[in-house]
């Protein structure tokens, strides 16, 4: 197989944006169930066994752990192939990552311990640690260092890759500097240095921009020869190694994603030891993984599974406005606030289609359900977004799925009435903290409301990059 490079370049530009979010991945999913689902009469559920019953693409993945020449972790990537078998998407997670996920004292960052290649128990241990933090079944686990790594990437270079920053190695003498900054085309030895390096004067996470980035070059790399052996029905065979995995992803077009973290749980988290770790967002992991691997999400809590189809336009979404932070609100944004309110009432959501279809948007959401009976439990889980939903039992089954929620208009009426409602508390608690800075009593022992702060004191967070 080949492909022009610049084409790669484009597409991969665009899948880092929406590839990773479901656009490929779940549209033939939306296109049999949910469009099938519509037919179903609401409050009348048809024979279970009378029901066809869909499934999730199969959508192979991998984890490729990558190690510098002391056994030191330097960076971690999901690979997963999309169900054509060839391309698919790549989702870098950051390596201080903690394992405990911000419960109890004790932060327990991925990085903590060595990984020696080649060793099985090792690589086993680290797929063990991703997992719960993913909610993902890993399939393929490798963990390589400079040597393997050349041997991966020598049929895919030279790499053309654009740095904000430069990628600085403590035991490189001199300046440290392995990879400068700008733009510049990267041979092989080049990227290797690149990602097996360690800045012992910063912390991991402040790589991870620039270990992105290397990334993203490599996806717009030279595209392997590969083609995915099919079936007797004519569905691609799932690869049996890692170096398969590999030579399939690199051989199509692949979209490059970070995982985003969770700045605010890692500023309240226990810490006694002061390690060097980042919490992962698990809502984000969900958006990410719900929508290009959807089969593979795993469901940890005892409650209903949820598929989520979210096909507003992106611009009336932007007619929100801002979060009460000042963020402009996205459809990518939204949906992942919602999925963190799912999470917090315990459901598990294993699906996410972002595709775009305003013209498919009910006017009220939909829930297709399995059953009659799981109507309560389904409005229970988020009554301020549910409770006025059409509920309609479906005459195809998605199978692991429980509820497809199809969100609908009032959906991004309700999402308005709840930004006025937060807007005006903080516009609130503003206010009482300007009336508490007129309220100061004197500065005698014991008042700390006018104690200057030193200069360069600064607010520091752990795992803030």
């Amino acid at each position: 197989m080949t492909a022009s490079v610049s084409r790669r370049r484009r597409v991969t530009v665009v899948g880092a944006v929406l590839g990773a979010f479901g656009i490929v991945t779940l549209i033939v999913v939306s296109v049999i169930a949910v469009a099938t689902l519509r037919t179903s009469q609401e409050g009348k559920s048809p024979p279970v066994e009378q029901r066809e019953v869909v499934v999730f693409p199969e959508t192979p993945n991998g984890v490729i752990g990558i190690v510098d020449d002391l056994d030191r972790l330097t960076s971690i990537a999901v690979l997963t192939l999309d169900p054509s078998g060839i391309g698919g998407n790549l989702v870098v997670v950051p390596v201080n990552v903690d394992q405990s996920n911000g419960f109890g004292p004790m932060r327990l960052p991925v990085s903590r311990q060595p990984y020696t290649p080649g060793n099985e128990e090792q690589a086993a241990e680290l797929v063990a640690e991703l997992e719960p933090l993913l909610t993902l079944t890993i399939q393929q686990v490798v963990v390589v260092g400079p040597v393997e790594l050349a041997e991966l990437l020598e049929p895919l270079g030279p790499f053309d890759a654009e740095l904000s920053d430069a990628v600085v190695d403590s035991d490189t003498p001199g300046s440290g500097i392995v990879v400068p900054r700008g733009s510049r085309m990267l041979d092989t030895p080049a990227m290797v240095a690149g990602l097996t390096a360690i800045d012992a004067t910063d912390s991991s996470y402040a790589h991870h921009g620039g270990d992105l980035e290397l990334w993203r070059a490599i996806a717009d790399g030279q595209p392997t020869d590969v083609e995915a052996p099919l079936d007797d029905n004519g569905r691609p065979v799932p690869p049996e190694t890692f170096d398969e995995l590999w030579g399939r992803l690199f051989a199509g077009d692949v979209g490059v994603r970070d995982l985003d973290i969770d700045v605010a749980a890692a500023r309240s988290a226990d810490n006694v030891e002061g390690a060097d770790f980042v919490i992962a967002g698990r809502p984000d992991a969900l958006l990410v993984f719900g929508g290009i691997s959807p089969a593979l999400v795993t469901t940890p809590n005892e409650s209903l599974t949820v598929s989520l189809v979210v096909r507003f336009d992106p611009d009336d979404v932007a007619e929100l406005g801002t979060a009460v932070d000042g963020t402009p609100i996205t459809k990518t944004s939204m949906t992942r606030r919602f999925i963190g309110e799912l999470l917090f009432a315990q459901a598990n959501v294993v699906g996410v289609d972002l595709a775009t279809a305003p013209e498919e948007v009910p006017e009220i959401t939909q829930l297709f359900v399995a059953t009659e009976s799981m109507e309560q439990e389904v409005r229970g889980l988020t009554e301020r977004f549910f409770g006025d939903a059409e509920v309609i039992v479906a005459d195809r089954l998605l199978d692991g799925v429980d509820v497809v929620a199809v969100l609908g208009a009032d959906f991004l009426d309700q999402r308005e009435e709840l930004l006025e409602i937060e807007r005006a508390a903080a516009e609130e608690v503003e206010a009482d903290n300007a009336e508490a800075d007129f309220d100061l009593s004197g500065g005698g022992d014991g008042d700390l409301r006018n104690t200057p702060i030193p200069e360069g004191t600064t607010d520091t967070v752990v795992g803030d990059g």
